[in-house]
């Protein structure tokens, strides 16, 4: 049996080495129309950029090697140009000579591969504007990037370079020509980069490659190359700006080669690829094909598709040689698993993501999580972003995609092996994964987002989604249970501030049929808090998925005080940050690495609380979302960010505590206002804290002294039980048992009164009194109760509410004294 292979590298080399190994008698030819037949085209551009400073490594075979190795005959420099089915020969044009033969086959395989989209755009054949698909590409744009650095450093500046398309091969290559030393800039038609991965995954690996310099142009594209005088090159683009550029290096995708095959006749499909079936035969019984041109099955989408990657292409060309030889063996479908490495973060899909779902019109949920990628104890790593899809009613896993720093690869197999196998997201709530802290936690991410989504499913949780908003929330008591200082630095508009450790006792007064949607910075914290709300009897609750990070990612919005983006703030280099150090006070190195949002703002903010004016603070940090958040909290807490550059997957800051305000001391001790609260009347009590929080939005701080009939707005109505006197009993029988339960001044009514006014207060959402104490105690208000009327009323500490202060009327005064207003209610 004659085999003649068509194109070598994945598919065709593998085609002809597993045919060999099958079929020791059989005549192997192998044409190729370049001059490398089996080359690590993945590896191209690390070469590029120095990281594989062995050009050879890339050289897998020659046609020497597999003819000693494999006796196959190898020819380099062969374009096949005609195929006559009938007679079963192909016409070969030697690319050298320009001289035609014919080769006769008995099965023939087509495995010419993908060729890159030549886009059809003015200048697009200038010097210096290349594509990179094969070695001969490589060594191009090397010798192009080598001469645009050098000239470029002899005229004392960097060398710009522009990659057109956001792939994967176009972010490798932006990588890889920062390495260099060069400056890039991506313009992509799309509005994300990475188009496996749905946006909410996409941007932190946007916000990471801005990070390392990289400058993208987004929801934009090339119109036109022009070259200036000076020989630059200048990309014109469909938005009117114009981009010089010493090199440009197209990426714009790829097509299927099938000129051959549709000049033969053979059937291609919908999507332009060959039509092949599970044996890898085409329409004609002697031709096989394998690689970027076929279009086979989707693992769990509906219809053809072309997915071009070296792993199916090499398990295709395996499946196609069996055939070949006489076996009966199945391709059974393809689910696009690939992954990217990004400067220092990973990200990868497997299975259909949600785009592809939704054109496809497949039914389907999604779960976010956003795990660390082992054990937060122990040093090195840091958050990824997770997110599955999966069916509605059974359960099967649909899709995967993470984006993080370590352990991406492996989670990403395990999900891509469990939707091979049919699984569903119950199977992997029970996956055994190998765990010790330098690699995993005891509940791997793969299980964490096994039980979200088995949650979802078992109705134990109900979710609402950052694309879904604003609409999700229209009507809705949006409530935010992070702490005081996550909500400072960012929140979604028209959030209300209610931190987990306080909602169980907040929620009572709530009215339980209005729907309320709950959001922390993950998704676990406003799980503890629906699983507490829907068993109070809340009957419309749901929570985001994924939290704040997943709806920041998603909108890719800024938090509120953000001072500036990623890539406009100063960057230094991480081994010159301590010496921008410059104060006369102590430096303090601080390392936050392994902690999760808000974990480093909450050390770095004990860390300021204990230094001294004009000392600073070194801080490492793992999570790459500290450079939005870093400069909003500093903004609010008067401190100075002196520098911020990429360490690892996160980052290394300085910043210095400021001495506050230079205002005269005399001037600072009146931005205060200061209370008496002496009435226990519940109309008296809510205009005492409606001035109190009005006091805290214009920044003044509040102190309020509780005495007599006000210390019955402290009282918890869960008090626990303890002896108390005759006397005590009585006047525990006369007062109020908490805020809740406070008579009016005036048109009491036996308690009618205050009714009527709680039900015209939510008409117009006014906020209850019981949440204008929990927005003043939040804002930083000082409540102290009296300690000489607590002893006369009976009153103990336990009956008061946590995180009240006692003092008595040497405390007030010190407070009156600090005070421009101080009333008396």
């Amino acid at each position: 049996m004659k085999i003649v292979v068509v194109g070598g590298v994945a598919g065709g080399a593998s085609v002809a080495a597993r045919a060999r190994r099958l079929d020791e008698s059989a005549e192997i030819v192998v044409l190729e129309r370049g001059e490398y037949v089996s080359f690590a085209n993945c590896g191209l551009p690390y070469h590029i950029g120095g990281v594989i400073a062995d050009r050879s490594r890339l050289l897998l075979q020659t046609p020497e090697s597999l003819r000693e190795s494999l006796d196959i005959d190898v020819r380099i420099g062969q374009d096949v140009v005609g195929l006559d089915r009938a007679a079963q020969t192909v016409t070969v044009r030697e690319v050298a000579t320009g001289r035609e033969y014919t080769e006769s086959y008995d099965a023939l395989a087509l495995c010419q591969g993908a060729d890159p989209l030549q886009l059809p755009l003015p200048g697009i054949d200038l010097p210096g504007i290349h594509t990179l698909r094969n070695v001969a590409d490589m060594d191009a744009i090397k010798s192009r990037l080598d001469e645009a650095l050098a000239a470029a450093a002899s005229r004392g500046r960097a060398a710009k370079t522009v990659v057109i398309g956001a792939g994967y091969i176009g972010i490798e290559m932006a990588e890889n020509l920062i390495h260099r030393g060069a400056e890039v800039t991506i313009v992509e038609l799309a509005d994300q980069i990475l188009p496996p991965l749905d946006k909410d995954v996409s941007i932190p690996v946007e916000q990471h490659a801005r990070g390392r310099g990289v400058e993208l142009q987004l929801g934009t594209a090339a119109a036109a190359f022009t070259q200036a005088s000076d020989g630059m090159l200048r990309v014109e683009l469909n938005n009117g700006q114009s981009l010089p550029a010493d090199l440009v290096v197209l990426s714009a995708g790829v097509r299927p080669n099938v000129t051959l095959a549709l000049e033969a006749g053979l059937e291609i499909g919908e999507r332009g690829g060959i039509v092949v079936d599970t044996h890898m035969r085409t329409s004609d019984p002697h031709i096989w094909a394998a690689g970027d041109a076929v279009e086979t099955a989707h693992t769990v989408l509906p219809g053809r598709w072309i997915t071009p990657l070296a792993g199916p292409a090499n398990r295709e060309a395996r499946v196609a040689a069996e055939n070949i030889c006489g076996r009966d063996t199945e391709y059974l479908s393809t689910q696009g698993t690939s992954i990217v490495k990004v400067f220092e973060m990973t990200a990868g899909a497997t299975g259909a993501n949600e785009r592809q779902l939704e054109r496809a019109g497949v039914d389907y949920l999604t779960a976010h999580v956003h795990p660390s990628g082992h054990a937060g104890y122990y040093p090195g790593t840091a958050q990824m972003h997770i997110k599955v899809t999966f069916s509605p009613t059974d359960g099967k896993l649909l899709g995967a995609q993470i984006a993080g720093f370590d352990g991406v690869d492996k989670r990403l197999d395990v999900f891509a092996t469990a939707i091979r196998l049919g699984a569903t997201v119950h199977d992997l709530e029970h996956l055994e994964l190998a765990y010790a802290p330098p690699f995993g936690s005891a509940k791997d991410p793969v299980n964490m987002a096994g039980f979200v989504a088995s949650n979802v499913l078992s109705g134990d949780l109900k979710l609402w989604y950052a694309k879904d908003y604003p609409a999700a929330t229209d009507g809705c008591r949006i409530i935010d249970v992070r702490t005081d200082v996550e909500y400072d630095i960012w929140h979604i508009s028209g959030a209300e501030n209610v931190p987990l450790g306080i909602l169980r006792e907040a929620c009572e007064s709530w009215d339980r049929d209005v729907p309320i949607r709950l959001y922390c910075a993950v998704g676990f914290r406003s799980y503890l808090a629906y699983r507490a709300l829907v068993q109070r009897g809340f009957t419309d609750v749901r929570t985001l998925s994924g939290g704040s990070t997943t709806f920041r990612f998603f909108h890719d919005l800024e938090p509120v005080g953000f001072i500036a983006k990623p890539a406009e703030i100063h960057y230094a280099e991480a081994s010159d940050l301590l010496a921008q150090v410059k104060g006369s006070g102590q430096v303090v190195d601080l390392d936050c690495t392994g902690l999760a949002c808000p974990g480093p703002i909450m050390k770095l903010t004990k860390q300021m609380d204990e230094l001294q004016p004009g000392d600073d603070v070194v801080v490492h940090v793992s999570d790459p979302g500290f450079a939005h958040d870093a400069p909003a909290w500093a903004a609010s807490h008067g401190h100075e960010m002196l520098a911020i550059a990429p360490e690892g997957p996160g980052y290394v800051a300085t910043f210095r505590k400021s001495a506050g305000t230079d205002a005269p001391r005399a001037l600072q001790t009146l931005n205060q206002t200061s209370f008496v609260v002496f009435s226990g009347d519940l109309d008296k009590a809510i205009a005492a804290f409606i001035i109190a929080n009005g006091a805290l939005a214009m920044g003044q701080k509040v102190s309020m002294f509780f005495t007599f009939w006000g210390l019955n707005m402290l009282r918890r109505h869960d008090a626990p039980p303890r002896e108390k006197k005759v006397m005590d009993r009585m006047f525990a029988m006369m007062m109020p048992s908490d805020a809740g339960h406070l008579p009016l001044s005036q048109m009491n009514m036996a308690g009618m009164g205050p009714k009527m006014i709680k039900d015209v207060m939510k008409q117009h959402n006014v906020p209850t009194l019981e949440e204008l104490m929990i927005s003043a105690r939040e804002g930083g208000a000082q409540l102290v109760a009296c300690t000489m009327t607590m002893d006369l009323l009976g009153i103990a500490e336990s009956d008061l509410q946590e995180g009240i202060d006692f003092g008595g009327v040497a405390t007030f005064l010190g407070e009156a004294q600090k005070s421009g207003t101080t009333l008396f209610i």
